[in-house]
């Protein structure tokens, strides 16, 4: 029974994400920024002052200051693909975030081998 109140003194003291996925706010018309999830992307200015109220597009600005892929940035920040992907081209469109240079194409078995040697690495 002791065991149940650490639980939940636990769950109180870190609530987590408190905005579901589906609630973070994309500005403006559906974006039509074209990338796929290994294009990385780099800031174009960093975090401002008011950036704190929208804290995902603050830790998107803070971890693409150096070049990022898509994948790794939705990683970090926690959110699912589908939504981080349409932040970040709102972003694009925004100008907060720029296209580095395209990545190679690659077909599909290109991808999963790509994949597998990155989970090697790990």
């Amino acid at each position: 029974m002791a065991a149940d109140k650490t639980d939940k003194k636990g769950a109180e003291g870190d609530p987590g994400r408190l905005v579901r996925p589906f609630a973070i706010g994309v500005d403006g018309a559906p974006a039509t920024a074209q990338f796929d999830l290994l294009t990385r992307v780099v800031a174009r200015r960093p975090p401002g002052p008011d950036d704190h109220l929208r804290p995902e597009r603050e830790s998107l600005l803070r971890l693409a200051a150096l070049p990022q892929t898509v994948a790794e940035l939705a990683a970090l920040v926690g959110l699912p693909l589908s939504v981080a992907k349409l932040l970040i081209a709102d972003m694009i469109e925004n100008r907060d975030l720029a296209l580095c240079t395209p990545s190679p194409s690659a077909p599909g078995d290109d991808v999963l081998h790509m994949l597998l040697e990155g989970l090697r690495a790990l």
